[in-house]
């Protein structure tokens, strides 16, 4: 059922884009891990890619394990005619029905009982099978190039996924923008958030359709803010002065935990997010990159500080910062609204267990929250940092099966998607043709658990806007300077992770972890010959 001469579409481009083909990288990955296995060691006196890239490859060797795909049928006439139970090899759809499949950048275990559901209702009323998938966010861009690259699997007919690789895998020829266009057309220009519409475009044609997104947040003690005199954390010099007044090693108190593991996309982010506060971008309209500008120098200068002098020791994930703020090891972190449920006590899971928390909501009644940060530079600004995710057709897909999926997605099925964590689930759909606020406004009212508590509730109605505004209107690294493919490539490759984590793991100072960050970044874009320059040598006391 796939339409005829589309599939080619993405390999013909593919085979001719400039960029370096990912194929190479994934090889000189699996020759560090012979090299690791082996017993060579790495040589310090170089500049060390070696314990990063060892930890990408073994990622890399070992085999991709997504969710088991599930494929719920339509209705049938008989009661006897059933589906085999799901295997491990590519499943089969029996019976008369075309089948459409989708991916879906999501892999907690909730999530599957929701798209068993949502695909059970669209089944009812179509007759179309649907195969969908579960996929890591981690393996998500692996699995696409995988499915591009080789035969070994197939593209789906949609993707879930995030906005760093929406307009890149848009160029390549993953997605297909025309089609995305003829969805919009059917379901409403007018009902989309026109940031976000815009901010996936490529020639004038959006490359996918928005779905959902959230703003980074920061979260900070409020209590021990207002203990100690201080203002709220918004900016470089009022961080900086928190995090020197709240530390206290002695007892086990950090006053700054951010994630800074190099395999971690939020790493970049939350990197990227205290940049863009002071100005710093990383290439403009005409192709300059700017990390070697002033702003960039303040931004690293600003980022080493905090970090070095009031983190923990050793490398910060999702994980722990969320552990260090819920047992009262640190009064400030940056993260999505996803801790707020855990704030108020409402995930079992992960309960507060900081000493002063005599109440399950303690630290919700405690907590300020902020969407924005700013530098200290000329160029210095207000910013926030958004996630959107956007549902993408790809270039192999049958738009008759699309179509009906998609209308389902963003009308009868959507209440049920923005339901789940609907704390980073703020619809960008906003409504429609008849209700043309319907979604948006209902959002931070939903009961975030069984208590019935919303968003609203908790945290009142100024921080539900705060959080629900301006998502899509964010600035973001490359995307809307019209450089969003080698947006995606920096997140395929995690090369500003890298590059930070090499720093604060002291083998670059600031000034040569943005030289070396600006040509690992230039190294991407063919043709581009404005050579860094040559870091100044370090005083060695000499």
């Amino acid at each position: 059922m796939k339409a005829e001469g589309r599939g080619q579409k993405v390999e013909e481009q593919l085979g001719s884009r400039p960029y370096p083909p990912r194929t190479m990288t994934y090889a000189l990955a699996y020759l560090l891990v012979l090299l690791f296995v082996t017993g060579c060691q790495a040589d310090l006196a170089n500049p060390p890619r070696l314990a990063t890239a060892t930890a990408q490859a073994e990622q890399v060797a070992a085999p991709v394990t997504t969710p088991e795909p599930l494929i719920l049928p339509a209705p049938t006439p008989t009661a006897e005619s059933q589906r085999p139970a799901a295997t491990t090899a590519e499943p089969i759809a029996i019976g008369p029905y075309p089948r459409l499949t989708i991916w879906v950048n999501e892999s907690a275990p909730a999530y599957r009982a929701l798209m068993e559901q949502m695909v059970a209702d669209f089944t009812a009323d179509h007759a179309i099978d649907v195969e969908w998938r579960l996929v890591s966010p981690m393996l998500l861009p692996r699995l696409v190039e995988t499915a591009v690259s080789t035969d070994t699997l197939d593209l789906p007919d949609l993707i879930l996924h995030p906005i760093e690789f929406t307009v890149g895998w848009a160029e390549r020829g993953i997605l297909d923008p025309s089609a995305a266009e003829q969805m919009l057309d059917l379901l409403g220009r007018d009902t989309f958030n026109p940031n976000a519409l815009a901010l996936a475009q490529v020639n004038g044609q959006i490359t996918a359709l928005p779905s959902d997104g959230f703003q980074q947040i920061i979260i900070y003690r409020q209590d021990w803010f207002e203990r100690e005199g201080l203002a709220a954390p918004d900016s470089y010099e009022t961080m900086l002065t928190a995090a020197e007044t709240t530390s206290d090693p002695e007892n086990l108190i950090n006053s700054f935990v951010i994630p800074t593991e190099s395999n971690l996309r939020t790493t970049h982010q939350m990197f990227e997010h205290l940049a863009l506060g002071n100005g710093c971008q990383l290439i403009d309209n005409d192709g300059r990159v700017g990390l070697l500008d002033e702003a960039c120098r303040q931004a690293i200068d600003f980022y080493f500080t905090i970090v070095h002098n009031y983190s923990p020791s050793g490398v910060q994930t999702d994980t722990s910062t969320r552990n260090a703020y819920l047992e009262g090891r640190t009064g400030l972190i940056m993260g999505p609204p996803s801790l707020l449920p855990m704030l108020a006590g409402l995930d079992p899971a992960n309960p507060p267990r900081c000493p002063d928390c005599a109440t399950a909501d303690f630290l919700a009644q405690n907590s300020g929250i902020l969407t924005r940060v700013s530098g200290s530079g000329p160029n210095a600004q207000a910013a926030n940092f958004s996630h959107v995710n956007y549902l993408g057709v790809t270039s192999s897909a049958d738009l008759t099966l699309v179509e009906p999926f998609i209308q389902f997605w963003f009308n009868e099925g959507y209440a049920q998607w923005l339901t789940l964590e609907s704390e980073r689930r703020v619809p960008m759909r906003w409504g429609t043709a008849t209700a043309p606020r319907q979604f948006i406004d209902e959002w931070g009212q939903t009961p975030l658990s069984d208590t019935g508590l919303s968003l609203q509730d908790i945290y009142g109605a100024d921080v539900v806007a705060m959080l629900r505004d301006d998502i899509a209107g964010a600035d973001r690294w490359g995307i809307p300077q019209g450089h969003g493919r080698l947006t995606t490539h920096l997140y395929e490759d995690l090369t500003i992770s890298i590059v930070l984590q090499e720093m604060l793991s002291g083998y670059f100072n600031t000034e040569q972890t943005l030289i070396e960050a600006y040509r690992r970044v230039t190294d991407l874009i063919p043709g581009y010959n404005e050579a860094p320059p040559t870091p100044a040598a370090e005083d060695d006391g000499t």
